[in-house]
């Protein structure tokens, strides 16, 4: 049987170490490989694509951009491939970033990331917050519906349709915290740090999708 190949991309940005373990667990005995991407690569030889991103939207593009990744990745993501974005991973996929300074995002789900508008708010987001659902879906089934995940950020996708929201958390506000587009997935936490929900989604994305 030939493997399914899953492209670990190293922006860079953040010690990918945690999501590379909890991959690995997963697809031990399974007919699946783990590549980490970390230059230009074929956009045709992966089934699947995994980018965990930590720190800001314009440096996590900076270093994609010097990586000469961000070309196959947009064509691998304009063909519907399989994606999973995580935190700035997520992000990315908008069509421009206000962190820092004003950056272009990959434009694949349209949406702007913003900072959080609410000024009593302790920013950044940190902890542990609850997933509302607003529909079922292949990786994140009713049995995920309030459940806690750990975030880490300051800013929000913004200006999304509807219909790329899967799910949303509160504070202060409601932000997206999953958004999906065809087979292109994005959560805001990192599930690769919340424990027994943040493993079953990742091993529904890569079992399941």
């Amino acid at each position: 049987m030939k493997k399914k190949v899953i492209g670990l991309i190293d922006g860079q940005s953040g010690n990918i170490g945690s999501i590379n373990k909890a991959i690995k667990d997963i697809i031990k005995g399974r007919p699946y490989q783990l590549k980490i991407i970390k230059s230009h690569f074929n956009y045709k030889s992966f089934d699947k694509i995994i980018l965990p991103g930590q720190g800001a939207y314009a440096t996590l593009m900076s270093n994609l951009k010097k990586l000469k990744i961000i070309q196959p990745l947009k064509k691998y993501l304009e063909n519907n491939s399989s994606y999973l974005g995580i935190c700035v991973g997520m992000q990315i996929l908008s069509d421009w970033g206000y962190e820092e300074k004003t950056t272009r995002g990959l434009g694949i789900i349209s949406g702007d990331i913003k900072k959080f508008i609410n000024k009593k708010l302790i920013i950044p987001h940190m902890g542990w917050n609850t997933v509302n659902l607003k529909k079922d879906d292949t990786i994140i089934a009713n049995s995920f519906d309030k459940k806690d995940f750990y975030f880490v950020h300051s800013y929000i996708f913004q200006n999304i349709k509807k219909s790329d929201v899967l799910a949303f958390t509160l504070y202060g506000q409601k932000f997206p915290s999953i958004v999906k587009k065809g087979n292109i997935y994005g959560v805001q936490f990192h599930p690769e740090k919340s424990h027994k929900h943040g493993l079953n989604l990742i091993k529904n994305y890569i079992l399941k999708s």
